[in-house]
Formats: C-alpha cells, sequence, structure tokens
C-alpha cells in the first residue's frame, strides 16, 4: 500500500503565528502605556506644605541654588522651597493674576505664565525679592483661549536651545516654543500639534535634558513622556488620591527625581524604578 504524507496546514499555522504576533505587540502597547508592569516610586509621598494656604500650581528646579520655586493663585505668590518642603520664602507678585506656571531660565531669571490673561513674563527673583511688580517685567502675549479656564497653564525650558515651551491646557494640544535671544529677549513665537497626546488635560510640562518633553495630566493622572517629535515613549499612572491631591505641576529635580506639586497645598517627589 502507498504510504499517505500528512502535509501541514500552511494557513492555519500562518493564521496562528499572525494572532501570536498581533498579542505580542498588544501586549506591548498596554506596557507601555502603563510605564511597564511597576509604578512611580514614592520617594516622598504627597505630603502637605502648611505654610502655603492654597491653590499651590506651577513647579520648577533650581540646579543653582539647589531648590524648588513654585506658584499660587488667589493669592499671587511665589514661593522657594527646599526638597523636604519647607518654605524658605516667599514673594509676593503685586499685579499678576491666574499665576499657574514657572520655571528657571539662568541665574535669578525665571518665566511665569498666567491663564486668564494669556500672558508669559519674564523676571528677576534676586535672593532678597521679597515682592515682585508686575509693571516691572518683560511680558510677551500668548493669546486668551475662548474656553474658560482652558489657557496656559505650563512654562518650561530648554538651556540647550534657549527656548521656552507652553501649552495650552484644553485640547487641541499644540505646543508653542518661544526662542530667546543673547539678552533673554523672546522672539517669533513657533508652534506645533501634538495629536497623537493621548490625554484629557495639560497641567503643566517639563524639558528634560536630551530636548524630550515631560506632560503631567491632572485630569487623566498620568505623566506622558514625549521625544522631540512628540511622539509617546512612556506613560506612568499616578499613584494617589485624586479627592485630596490635584496635580498642578511637574519638574525634575537631581538625580531624574519626578517632582510634583498641586492643589490644595501638596509636595511629593517620585523616581522611576
Amino acid at each position: 500500500m502507498t504510504p499517505i504524507h500528512f502535509r501541514p496546514n500552511t494557513f492555519f499555522g500562518r493564521r496562528a503565528a499572525l494572532a501570536s504576533l498581533v498579542l505580542l505587540l498588544l501586549t506591548l502597547s498596554l506596557v507601555l502605556l502603563q510605564g511597564g508592569k511597576e509604578p512611580l516610586r514614592e520617594v516622598l509621598p504627597p505630603m502637605a506644605v502648611p505654610a502655603i494656604p492654597n491653590n499651590l500650581s506651577g513647579l520648577t528646579w533650581n540646579a543653582e541654588t539647589g531648590t524648588l520655586f513654585a506658584v499660587a493663585n488667589g493669592p499671587e505668590y511665589a514661593y522657594e522651597l527646599s526638597l523636604k518642603g519647607e518654605v524658605l520664602r516667599s514673594i509676593r507678585l503685586r499685579g499678576f493674576k491666574d499665576t499657574e506656571g514657572i520655571t528657571h531660565v539662568e541665574g535669578t531669571l525665571f518665566a511665569v505664565v498666567e491663564e486668564r490673561k494669556g500672558i508669559l513674563s519674564l523676571f528677576h527673583i534676586p535672593a532678597d525679592a521679597t515682592e515682585i511688580d508686575h509693571d516691572d517685567v518683560m511680558r510677551l502675549e500668548l493669546g486668551k483661549t475662548r474656553k474658560k479656564n482652558k489657557g496656559f497653564e505650563t512654562v518650561s525650558y530648554d538651556p540647550a536651545t534657549r527656548t521656552l515651551y507652553t501649552m495650552r491646557e484644553g485640547k487641541p494640544f499644540v505646543r508653542l516654543a518661544i526662542p530667546l535671544d543673547d539678552q533673554f529677549r523672546p522672539d517669533e513665537i513657533r508652534t506645533s500639534p501634538l495629536p497623537g497626546l493621548r490625554v484629557k488635560d495639560v497641567a503643566s510640562i517639563v524639558s528634560d535634558t536630551d530636548g524630550t518633553l515631560w506632560v503631567l495630566s491632572e485630569a487623566s493622572s498620568r505623566i506622558v513622556h514625549l521625544d522631540r517629535d512628540g511622539r509617546e515613549l512612556r506613560s506612568f499612572r499616578l499613584p494617589i488620591d485624586t479627592k485630596a491631591f490635584q496635580p498642578e505641576g511637574i519638574t525634575l529635580g537631581p538625580s531624574g527625581k519626578i517632582i510634583l506639586a498641586g492643589e490644595p497645598n501638596i509636595l511629593a517627589i517620585y523616581e522611576i524604578p
């Protein structure tokens, strides 16, 4: 009798291989969206800063002084803090309104955004300053938004390119780049859309030393890391109680630590495992 040779069904074999590949890609995508299996590690759990009454918002790290600078609105103040959350001094921002974001530029120079006015201001905060008058600062009109309370909340500085960045809180998400000249005067604003940013809002941003961008979303309780072209590199869900802590400001501290601040008067520090 002639032996019968069975040939493997290449059609079903290919389908199984394709299904396995699709499953692998979906798994990898889920891992990336969740920032890997490990969440952010707490260095300093969310803690209240009693010396700040309310509405803590923007945050920036000053590597030159080794301290944090934050802004609050209603009343409008800037604060210098230690990494332990101690308020070292308070600076009244006279004539400012709805200060939501702050970034350290160089030396004693800082930039602050006022959301409702749609204004970015550049000014110095000397070591002995206790008050800054709005009439004495350099101002740049960013433009107001039609949506109530959905204007510019964010500002960050990239020293490698001498560029300030800001974004509106609401969609569509667009990044504004503002180059500074040798005298730190703002040049023409450049815009670039970020259609791939999958969050509900943008509360704060901070530029990394490699030119990438970290985005804090208060409504999504997430931190998203974008490459230079605005593509998502990774994403982390914040391990916080959103009823007690509404994160509004993000900055990168020493050793790459992620430092958050927010309402009512909360400071927290994390690191990536």
